[in-house]
């Protein structure tokens, strides 16, 4: 438990350090101090970051990066499960620009997919991408939530 301590930032690691190490002596351990652990890191860096302007400013671009690859990962994995769907082209357009064209096969060599084994096939092959999209708006409604969550904890 001792080395989730040095997840904290430096001045609070001098001004707490020994303190805590002393605390983790007597606690027994287990997940859920693990847990709390990592956010009282968080809410640490928090506060050295909100106390910094640079590190503040950084902050916030990394957390609008950060929510731009998300929903653009969210954008491509829906895209390729509307694609799947359909055995035409999909086309992503406004105006002159196109943003994305998935093309689909009709079936293996030219052959068409009359078949219901094919098609019960696809809709399986499909449950992973439902699952990585699942996690993907999971994972943005967290990073979304990243900043006022750590407000709270304050």
């Amino acid at each position: 438990m001792k080395s989730f301590l040095k997840l904290y930032p430096r001045s609070w690691q001098e001004r707490y350090g020994d303190e805590m190490e002393l605390l983790l002596d007597e606690s027994p351990g287990g997940l859920g101090v693990a847990l709390d652990l990592l956010l009282g890191a968080a809410t640490a860096y928090a506060i050295v970051i909100r106390g910094n302007r640079i590190l503040s400013a950084a902050g916030a671009y990394l957390h609008g990066v950060c929510v731009a690859v998300l929903v653009q990962a969210i954008a491509f994995v829906t895209l390729i499960l509307v694609a799947q769907r359909s055995f035409a082209t999909t086309e992503v357009a406004v105006g002159p620009f196109r943003f994305a064209l998935v093309i689909m096969y009709s079936g293996l060599f030219g052959l068409r997919q009359e078949s219901a084994s094919l098609l019960m096939l696809r809709v399986v092959g499909e449950l992973p991408a439902f699952i990585l999209l699942t996690f993907l708006l999971a994972v943005l409604a967290l990073v979304i939530a990243t900043p006022r969550l750590l407000r709270t904890l304050r």
